[in-house]
Formats: C-alpha cells, sequence, structure tokens
C-alpha cells in the first residue's frame, strides 16, 4: 500500500501499536503508538503536520473519523464511522432505509440469543456485532444444539457487549468495492466467493468480475450504491459484503474502508485500473481523483487450504511467483504450524492472487497454480 501512494506523490506516516509492524519497512515514517485509541491519536497528531487519515482496517476507521473531525480534515464523521463498524447500527439504519437485509435481532447474552430465535429460525449466524473484523467470531446454527457453541465461539471476539444473530440466506456471496466522492458512490470492482462448507464460513476464493447477469449487477450497483450513503459514508473507501440469488439481494455488512489484505492494495487495481490507495489519498487531502476509465478486468484471490494437519513444507512457490499474471503469492502459515481450521480468515495457510483478460483467464491460472503447489501436511 505504501509504494501505491508514494506513486501517487503522498509521503506517508504509518501508525501501528506493534512495534515491528511490517509497515515500518514500507511507510516513509513509522510512528508506535496504539492507534485504536483515539485520544492517544488525536494527541500525537495535534502536533504534527497532517493533511489526511487513512483507516485500513476496521479498528482504526473510528479513531480516524474522530481526530479527522477534530482537526479540520476530510473524511466521514464519526456517527458514520460507528454505523460502519457496529453491525447492530448498521442494520437498523438500513432496514430504516428500506434496504433488503436478512431477519435479524441484536442481543448481549445467551438467553436472549436463545428467547429470540424464533425470530430467524434455523439455520441462522451468529456473530459479534463489532470485533474488527476479519471474520472473527461468525458461525452458523443448524438447530438448538450450536446455540451454546456459537456463543461461545463469538463471545471472546465481542468488543461492544453485543451479538448480533441473523437468518441464513442462501446464494452467492459478493463483495462490492466502492469510493464516494462528494457523495456519489462509483463501483469500483465486484467478486463472488467460494466458501467450503464450513459453519465458520471463511471464503477461500473470490473471482472477479462476479459471475452476474446484466440485471443482477445494475441490482448490485444501484443497491449497494444507497447502502453506503444511508450509513454516511459520502467520502472515501467503502467494502460491502451480500448474498445474491436470482434477483434477490440481502446486504450483510458495509466497512468504512477498503477490503482487507490485498484487495485494497492490490486487487482494486488488478481489476479496474484504479490505484485505491492513491485515489483516498487525493480524497482526503481535497484533490479530485480521476475515475473517467474504470476497467473490468479478471482478477482471482484464492486462499490455499491444506490440511488438517501440521504443514511440514511447501514446494514450488517461488517458481511459480515468476508466472506471468501471478501479482501476488505467499504463506500465512509456517512449517510446524497447524493448517486446515478455519475458524477465520486469519487461519488460511496462504494465499494467491492472479490476473487476467477476464475472469476465466484469472481462475484457470489460479487453478493451475494451486494444483503445482505441493504441500506436505502431518496427520494431527
Amino acid at each position: 500500500m505504501y509504494q501505491k501512494l508514494r506513486e501517487g506523490g503522498f509521503y506517508s506516516i504509518a501508525v501501528d501499536g506493534n512495534k515491528d509492524a511490517p509497515a515500518a519497512k514500507f511507510a516513509d515514517e513509522f510512528v508506535h503508538l496504539n492507534f485504536t485509541d483515539k485520544e492517544v491519536l488525536l494527541q500525537y497528531f495535534s502536533g504534527h503536520e497532517v493533511h489526511g487519515i487513512l483507516p485500513i482496517n476496521d479498528w482504526g476507521t473510528i479513531p480516524a473519523a474522530y481526530v479527522s473531525q477534530k482537526l479540520g480534515l476530510k473524511g466521514i464523521s464519526e456517527e458514520a464511522a460507528m454505523a460502519s463498524c457496529d453491525k447492530g447500527i448498521m442494520r437498523n439504519t438500513w432496514k430504516k432505509a428500506g434496504i433488503p437485509v436478512p431477519d435479524y435481532f441484536v442481543f448481549s447474552n445467551l438467553q436472549e440469543l436463545k428467547n429470540g430465535i424464533k425470530i430467524t429460525g434455523f439455520p441462522c449466524v451468529v456473530k459479534p456485532t463489532y470485533s474488527g473484523g476479519g471474520g472473527r467470531g461468525i458461525s452458523v446454527l443448524k438447530n438448538e444444539n450450536d446455540v451454546e457453541w456459537a456463543y461461545d465461539f463469538a463471545k471472546p471476539y465481542v468488543k461492544n457487549g453485543r451479538f448480533i444473530c441473523e437468518s441464513f440466506v442462501e446464494g452467492t456471496e459478493l463483495t462490492i468495492e466502492s469510493v464516494s466522492v462528494n457523495g456519489e458512490v462509483h463501483i469500483l470492482a465486484i467478486s463472488d466467493k467460494y466458501k467450503p462448507d464450513l459453519r465458520t464460513r471463511v471464503a477461500t476464493s473470490l473471482n472477479y468480475p462476479a459471475a452476474l447477469s446484466e440485471a443482477q449487477e445494475n441490482l448490485v450497483r444501484e443497491t449497494v450504491k444507497k447502502a453506503v450513503a444511508s450509513l454516511g459514508i459520502h467520502t472515501g473507501m467503502a467494502h460491502t459484503e451480500a448474498i445474491m440469488k436470482g434477483m434477490e439481494l440481502k446486504l450483510v455488512e458495509t466497512g468504512a474502508r477498503g477490503g482487507g489484505s490485498h484487495i485494497f492494495p492490490l486487487i482494486i487495481e488488478a481489476v479496474s485500473g484504479i490505484n485505491a490507495p492513491a485515489i483516498m489519498a487525493q480524497l482526503l487531502t481535497g484533490e479530485e481523483p480521476n475515475l473517467q476509465n474504470i476497467q473490468k478486468r479478471g482478477c482471482v484471490y484464492r486462499f490455499f487450504n491444506p490440511g488438517p494437519g501440521i504443514l511440514r513444507s511447501v514446494q514450488h512457490m517461488d517458481e511459480v511467483r515468476q508466472w506471468p499474471g501471478v501479482l501476488e503469492i505467499g504463506m500465512l502459515k509456517k512449517p510446524g504450524e497447524e493448517v486446515g481450521n478455519l475458524k477465520n480468515s486469519f487461519e488460511r495457510a496462504g494465499h494467491l492472487v492472479t490476473s487476467g483478460e477476464d475472469r476465466n483467464a484469472a481462475w484457470e491460472l489460479a487453478n493451475k497454480a494451486e494444483a503445482y503447489i505441493q504441500f506436505e501436511v502431518e496427520a494431527i
């Protein structure tokens, strides 16, 4: 991301509570402090010249909005940031605006979950209203036997004492990347997801552009534009997730930042031709980004899931990295670590990003690369 900002002519200051954060190696300047504490962040930037604050995850969204307001910088309001981080507030906002969402209720303890389950019925989904993202604490409940397990699974990730239970919606899951300029929402990229049949619902492939009919895509675009605007995201990036079956669409969530991991700095540009970090920086510093030529190229974001067991070795990855069309490849898990237990997105073993003139070209390259790489896994 920091290279993309540099390409756009911007000087970047990375802020992280981890003194060994990877950003320290790539940003123009690095500051070691807890950016989730909005008062600490405000105190630091009050004494430094800064022209815009760009959050890249849910943890940073609310502090960035708060400090930007206090310093008179461009960005979204703290209320909009809260609505984009707390799924309960988000759903209430969308329901009031007439935006289609699954049946849902917000609860604070196990008894409230047991009492409210009649609203959604089974199957249903339980998750924190605010967890910091990454699919933390999400699970699918098939019957009453799953209720206590799902509650206990979500509880460690709950950051505000609130959970949400929603009806399980059958269909194709979509991700939508957008940017708002003076209140006008522009769609940059749409993917469909492949998810294995796990109750934790972790995706193993995002495929661009989504395989939608023209009518379906138009419905997605118009609904997402309305959803993003209703949350108050009038400036900057948004990452939205939705579920579509036929011409029925349900909105699941929107974050007031670009998609996680490689989506914001790499994949949006591979699909649309738009340098997302640079246009976000332009918006925050008062410049007008050029969005006249949004493309629709192919890209696949594939996640490796060998196992289950203990990873012992990985072969041929360096070779695949040199293939034309392979934009990024790497491992999150190291030899000696457990793989195959996808309790959230952070448990994926590794990743692969491929590009092509269209979806099929990127898809075929991803399949070829995944088949060529060899994982040695020892059963537990």
